[in-house]
């Protein structure tokens, strides 16, 4: 990237005659370019177009989403023509700061992208984060054999994610379990998170104990949710 100031764009707009201003312009960011591609997926603000000498040397000005600035993103990278998603365009939004506070690496990333795509998919499922290792299976993938062990920065990662994006999930008692556990690893209280889960391996036991030795054993019951 070729980071720049907001005093560089106003430098720009005042003295340089091939600078054009955009007002009010977004477009989608995707690059192939490895040092970039942490911003995939952003609705980026467009600032405004340093002219080359052709198409193929122009440069675009953006603002991604963590508020760091670019004034050298090629043509190619940007979709201007793209579908508005209010909420995916928010989530986005809320990862790429959570990416920048937490000075993830590239791999750290994609491993807790990973993640999220699991998480939208298994909370929609009916999940119920109970403890610390139902966010730790999430950073691997169902079909890999290898199991990844996410970092302290991940973890708080994914709990932040969790955290500020709740309003657009149904997420099945949260108040009563996933916070303590979201609050537990945001806090890096290790102690609090295995109190946590040695009380819900408790609780599990004797819920075992209940079904198991109950008078209505035989009657079928309903299963809308999974807990992990």
């Amino acid at each position: 990237m070729s980071e720049i100031t907001k005093e560089d764009v106003k430098y720009y707009e005042k003295n340089c005659e091939d600078y054009i201003k955009y007002k009010d312009q977004k477009a989608k960011f995707n690059s192939n370019i490895v040092k970039d591609m942490k911003h995939n997926g952003e609705i980026v603000e467009v600032l405004g177009l340093l002219k080359g000498r052709d198409i193929y040397h122009d440069r675009y000005v953006v603002r991604f989403n963590d508020d760091t600035i670019d004034d050298n993103i090629l043509t190619p990278e940007l979709e201007f023509d793209f579908i508005r998603d209010p909420v995916q365009e928010n989530t986005r939004k809320i990862l790429s700061k959570i990416i920048k506070k937490y000075d993830l690496s590239n791999q750290e990333i994609e491993e807790l992208k990973v993640a999220i795509i699991n998480y939208d998919y298994e909370i929609n499922e009916g999940l119920i984060i109970t403890n610390l290792e139902s966010i730790e299976k999430l950073f691997t993938e169902e079909d890999s054999d290898v199991r990844i062990n996410p970092s302290e920065n991940q973890l708080k990662a994914m709990a932040e994610f969790i955290k500020e994006t709740k309003k657009y999930y149904i997420i099945y008692d949260y108040d009563e379990y996933t916070k303590k556990v979201v609050d537990s690893i945001l806090s890096k209280n290790e102690k609090k998170i295995m109190r946590l889960e040695i009380l819900n391996e408790i609780k599990d036991i004797v819920n075992q104990n209940i079904t198991r030795y109950s008078s209505d054993l035989g009657i079928p019951k309903k299963r809308t949710r999974k807990r992990i």
